[in-house]
């Protein structure tokens, strides 16, 4: 018998042979014992092998859906994820087209439209980037009065494209791409810009945010000026455009040119003599309408105060034009127009001569009426030079209220002028029917009614227009951005009175100016005969009746009398330290109408002409019609004329922007006209010495 085995020895195999006798017993309990052990590994394995089969199941199946889907996507469905892909990066956006241009009746450049660049934000990815913070100091690096709560709602915003309010010039454009910010990209937009500033501030007017007109002729002529906008589209990534090659052009239109009938040299002498009237009487508010009576074309047209439509304004009251949006009282002007309608329909006669009353008349039992100076017996032309109330009551009572009211209104009061500027009032004229008997005398006078001072200048002009009222116009012509001219329907040209009674009229009107009884002496131009009439009427009072102390003062006049050139209307809103219309208006219209006079070349009553202005002179020799001259070929100084150079001369603005030019010519000390858009191609007045002060126009043309 064999030993037991030690723990350490080594079993025997089951395969191997085993001692015969007993040992077939524990031969058999081992392998019992053996296949016992052994039917559990064998599930096991079993159950392994169903697994794996399974898993190999599966990913073969996930393999093939796999397959399937990229053969989907790629092969049968191509189509429709290449557009789904396609369109979200390409996205369509709006192009604004460039507005037109307003220029003055020389081409001169009143407003115009420049390039800015505006800021651009994707704000999904700034979001997701987590660099809002980073975004607005930068913005507020630039623009440090900008509203940071602005910044953030719009830096919120779950889009992928915004646009900022705030425009950059090429300088804050490049600080800002210095940044490198994702999410952030600069476009060029429009942006208008007012070259002369305040000229002509409340004729031009001037866009909103939105860049369509809001005042002036900027809203007035909105259709004309603002162009077609159109669709196009860019394919965008990480929050910036990227313009891909192939698209093609939008169909962008550009918006027409309007030509005002303004004269930029004649509204500069009207806005210098209003600004001298205004220093002396200071009042609330001052204008002046300077009218051409053949073809009532309004040739200069000015409002204080003023405002410069580059800036935001201080108040709204600036913006007034309160030549065409005010309405006042028109006083004794209104004389001229009973007079002319009482001889027209026959109710009296020139030489006939009415009583005044000395002064003082008791018209109803509630009301008299008085006149300033005390006067007898009066001639049709001397009731109108001593401006009475008394005998125009009396000549008003030869028409009756319904005729004088129908006359009123043939002069087109109680109506809006069919101007092209937003605003203009029609003032109020209450039917005849509503009159009371004192009333219909009031408005012979010019009292219980009210006008413009566009309308009451336009009515005179019929007077100064041999009896024909023709509509005051601010815009002469359109043009295509080709050059052709836009038809435009204008109110025809009406016969009010005849010729010969707006003569008659007019001829008396020159007493008021020029005889010794006149009320319009200080309306006097050398050289020169002025038909006019001076208006001091008392403003209404908020408690009814009239204010004691306020006042509304004007003046209009007709030069030269005998062919009138112009007509002339100055008027002053509660003026301090003086009323009377003689006292406060005339002698701004003195001056204004010589300086016209002189500038158009009108020759005096003894047939020699004036002076020309040696500087108006120079720059009225390049107009854009004719073409400029050769700079080379310019003389810019008359012989023996003192020249002061200001520090570096006049500077060469060949090259230059617009806005770069009207710096330049600033810190030179003179003053640009500008002539056309784009870049600086030439100028009248070559590189070097010059006055200060003087005015150097400049050719601008798009760049090619």
């Amino acid at each position: 018998m064999a030993p037991p085995a030690s723990d350490g020895a080594a079993r025997p195999l089951a395969s191997e042979p085993l001692p015969d006798g007993n040992g077939n017993a524990r031969t058999r309990n081992l392998l019992r014992r053996g296949g016992e052990l052994m039917r559990p590994m064998a599930t096991d394995l079993r159950a392994v092998r169903n697994r794996a089969t399974v898993v190999g199941s599966v990913l073969a199946l996930a393999l093939l859906g796999m397959m399937w889907r990229a053969w989907s996507i790629g092969v049968v469905q191509h189509d429709r994820f290449a557009e789904l892909g396609h369109r979200q990066q390409l996205r369509t956006y709006r192009v604004e087209a460039t507005r037109g241009d307003v220029v003055d009746r020389g081409y001169i450049a009143l407003a115009i439209t420049d390039r800015v660049y505006k800021i651009v934000v994707n704000p999904r990815l700034i979001t997701a980037r987590g660099t809002v913070d980073d975004v607005v100091a930068a913005v507020l690096e630039l623009f440090p009065e900008e509203d940071a709560a602005y910044l953030r709602e719009e830096l919120g915003r779950d889009k992928a494209y915004r646009q900022l309010r705030m425009s950059l010039d090429d300088a804050q454009a490049n600080q800002l791409r210095a940044h490198g910010l994702e999410g952030v990209s600069l476009e060029q937009a429009p942006h208008r810009v007012y070259p002369r500033r305040t000229l002509a501030s409340h004729v031009i007017g001037r866009v909103g945010a939105q860049g369509k007109g809001n005042l002036g002729i900027e809203y007035g002529m909105e259709e004309y000026l603002r162009g077609r906008d159109a669709m196009s589209r860019a394919y965008f990534a990480r929050g910036k455009k990227l313009l891909v090659e192939g698209f093609p052009d939008p169909d962008v239109s550009r918006g027409n040119t309007v030509v005002l009938t303004i004269d930029s040299a004649m509204q500069s002498m009207a806005e210098q003599a209003v600004d001298q009237l205004v220093a002396t009487w200071t009042p609330a508010s001052a204008s002046i309408v300077v009218l051409d009576p053949r073809n009532g074309e309004v040739l200069a047209m000015v409002s204080r105060p003023s405002f410069d439509p580059n800036h935001p304004v201080d108040t709204l009251a600036q913006t007034v034009n309160h030549a065409v949006q005010s309405d006042f009282e028109p006083g004794s002007t209104m004389k001229a127009i009973t007079v002319a309608a009482a001889l027209e329909t026959g109710a009296i006669r020139k030489e006939e001569s009415f009583f005044c009353e000395k002064g003082k008349w008791k018209y109803t039992e509630d009301h008299s009426i008085s006149d300033t100076k005390s006067s007898e017996w009066l001639s049709v032309s001397e009731i109108l030079a001593v401006s009475s109330n008394i005998c125009t009551t009396k000549i008003y009572e030869r028409l009756d209220k319904q005729h004088l009211h129908e006359w009123v209104t043939r002069f087109h009061f109680g109506e809006r002028p069919a101007i092209e500027l937003s605003g203009a009032t029609a003032g109020v004229l209450a039917p005849w029917q509503k009159w009371s008997d004192i009333q219909g005398a009031n408005v012979s006078f010019g009292q219980g009614m009210t006008a413009s001072p566009l309308q009451v200048a336009a009515a005179f002009a019929v007077l100064a227009n041999e009896g024909s009222y023709n509509p005051p116009t601010i815009v002469r012509k359109v043009l295509t951005p080709e050059g052709e001219e836009v038809p435009i329907t204008r109110p025809p040209k009406e016969r009010v009175v005849r010729a010969a009674t707006a003569r008659t009229v007019l001829e008396m009107l020159e007493n008021v100016v020029h005889s010794n009884k006149g009320t319009g002496k200080n309306a006097v131009v050398p050289g020169y005969r002025v038909a006019g009439k001076t208006s001091t009427a008392q403003k209404a009072s908020k408690q009814g009746g009239y204010a004691e102390d306020d006042y509304f003062a004007s003046f209009v006049g007709a030069i030269p009398a005998r062919d009138p050139r112009v007509v002339i209307l100055v008027s002053v809103d509660l003026p301090q330290g003086g009323h009377y219309g003689n006292e406060v208006a005339a002698p701004t219209f003195a001056v204004l109408a010589a300086q016209l006079m002189e500038h158009m070349g009108v020759p005096r009553e003894d047939g020699s002409k004036p002076a020309p202005d040696p500087i108006r002179l120079l720059a009225s020799n390049v107009k854009l019609a004719e073409g400029f001259a050769d700079v080379d070929d310019i003389e810019p100084r008359l012989p023996g004329e003192r020249v002061i150079e200001v520090e570096g001369g006049l500077p060469d603005f060949t090259g230059l922007t617009m806005a770069e030019a009207i710096d330049a010519a600033d810190e030179a000390g003179v003053v640009l006209q500008p002539v056309g858009t784009g870049i600086a191609v030439m100028q009248d007045v070559p590189p070097g010495p010059v006055e200060p002060g003087a005015t150097v126009q400049v050719l601008f043309e798009p760049p090619h």
